[in-house]
């Protein structure tokens, strides 16, 4: 039984020390106190962009708050109850106030990151910033 909690440990030591050596994931998800549940995401890459889509059913676009502060996108919202005076049977549906972070790499251009609503899923297109964006020239000047 000890040796069993022992590997267990080394297990998990050993996938941290691998997530370090990786260095910071580009939209690694911190924890939130105040989320009564957390909504499905995924995250893709395309040669041009990022794409993360939420899984959101039920919430109105005007229930979504989308916005980047410093390196950090923030999407927040509320899928509210909309059961009053009905008797349930079974309510496996989870209802309330949501937050999700993700820190986001150099290398998206933050000004041009779009949002979508469609049938449940909000998807979010975080834009590379371009090639040419990425190199810039410095001119060495003589006194």
């Amino acid at each position: 039984m000890r040796q069993h909690h022992l590997l267990s440990d080394l297990a998990a030591i050993e996938q941290q020390l691998m997530q370090m050596a990786k260095g910071p994931n580009l939209f690694s998800p911190e924890p939130t106190a105040n989320s009564t549940w957390s909504p499905a995401v995924d995250i893709y890459e395309t040669p041009a962009s990022f794409v993360l889509t939420a899984e959101v059913p039920g919430v109105q676009h005007s229930e979504i708050d989308v916005k980047v502060v410093a390196d950090t996108l923030i999407l927040r919202g509320e899928r509210r109850w909309t059961g009053e005076g009905e008797q349930f049977h079974r309510l496996e549906s989870a209802y309330g106030k949501f937050e999700r972070q993700f820190g986001l790499s150099e290398s998206i251009d933050v000004d041009q990151i779009t949002a979508e609503l469609q049938r449940g899923v909000l998807k979010l297109v975080l834009p590379k910033h371009s090639a040419a964006e990425q190199t810039r020239e410095i001119k060495v000047n003589t006194k």
